[in-house]
């Protein structure tokens, strides 16, 4: 991409891929890191390397390094990985170790910037007892981030991820934030959680008035789109993707500009199967909706197509 005159993506060889994960960790230049972390990546997203590599990879590498932005798009493509592309069991086996190093880290950072990063992670991360246990003490303040004073919406999010896991002190938290500091926006803040619950009475609920414009504020809708479609909770979202779809128009003439991709990012991206693509491709094959609308549910489903292309590259992991 000399001077900017054209672009492409050139993906690495199979003997490039293997010597860049041997000698990553010996690179010093952070720029180059990046890149190299950035190729690897591409990689999985094509299906030619197995996501495992890359999540054992950042498992071993990711506690030394220090540039904080690098660690941040790593963790996020790790959480990426862990949700999305490989199977429960890999998942069950690889989390704990991303729980465990980023509470360390998380705690023991010198530099604010990367501690908050490993905050953010862990909050990402956390699934098991021990990393809802993590969350539920920074909750209760008998863990923090050295330097950082967490904000209200950090507080939330906090909760929001208890709630969303079905941890059992999940409701205790909910209160205790909304006794705690009942102004602000804290009440968009637990409308948004509540949305997380694992309740199938409870999304019913959410959903109808998603259909009704006049129901709730548009920022509190929006702000529970992700947590309605958290990662773990696709067998109770997936009834609600196809009337999603069908709502695009509607949503369009009604919402914001830029609450459209939001709303298609959550419902979509929050499916892994094959079903669920099909779906969504079946609908772009047989309902009359604008080209600008037809382009939005392409870029949306882009990452469903590559989740079941890496599931289908790597089915017993």
């Amino acid at each position: 991409n000399d001077q900017d005159f054209a672009y492409g993506r050139f993906l690495l060889d199979l003997q490039s891929r293997q010597e860049v994960m041997s000698r990553l960790g010996t690179i010093r230049d952070p720029f180059r890191r990046a890149m190299l972390w950035g190729a690897l990546w591409e990689s999985v997203r094509e299906a030619q390397l197995n996501p495992r590599e890359y999540i054992e990879l950042a498992a071993r590498l990711l506690p030394s390094e220090t540039d904080d932005s690098l660690v941040r798009n790593v963790l996020a493509r790790v959480t990426t990985a862990l949700h999305r592309y490989v199977g429960d069991q890999t998942r069950q086996e690889l989390v704990p170790v991303f729980e465990r190093m980023a509470a360390v880290q998380m705690a023991q950072s010198s530099n604010v910037d990367l501690g908050i990063t490993w905050f953010r992670g862990l909050q990402a991360l956390a699934e098991t007892p021990l990393g809802l246990g993590q969350l539920k003490n920074l909750l209760a303040g008998t863990l923090w981030v050295p330097g950082v004073e967490l904000r209200t919406l950090d507080y939330w999010n906090l909760v929001t991820k208890l709630v969303a896991m079905g941890d059992p002190e999940a409701s205790y938290f909910f209160n205790r934030e909304l006794q705690r500091d009942p102004g602000g926006d804290v009440l968009k803040y637990a409308y948004a959680a509540e949305a997380a619950r694992p309740d199938a009475e409870i999304k019913a609920r959410f959903f109808d008035e998603y259909m009704h414009l006049d129901a709730r504020p548009e920022d509190w809708i929006e702000q529970s789109l992700l947590p309605f479609n958290s990662w773990n909770q696709s067998q109770l979202t997936a009834m609600y993707l196809k009337p999603a779809l069908e709502a695009l128009p509607l949503i369009k003439d009604n919402r914001k500009i830029f609450f459209l991709q939001h709303w298609l990012d959550a419902f979509v991206q929050g499916q892994q199967s094959n079903a669920a693509r099909e779906e969504v491709h079946d609908y772009l094959d047989s309902a009359r909706i604008d080209d600008d609308l037809e382009r939005k549910v392409l870029e949306a489903v882009d990452e469903l197509d590559r989740t079941v292309k890496i599931r289908n590259a790597y089915p017993t992991e």
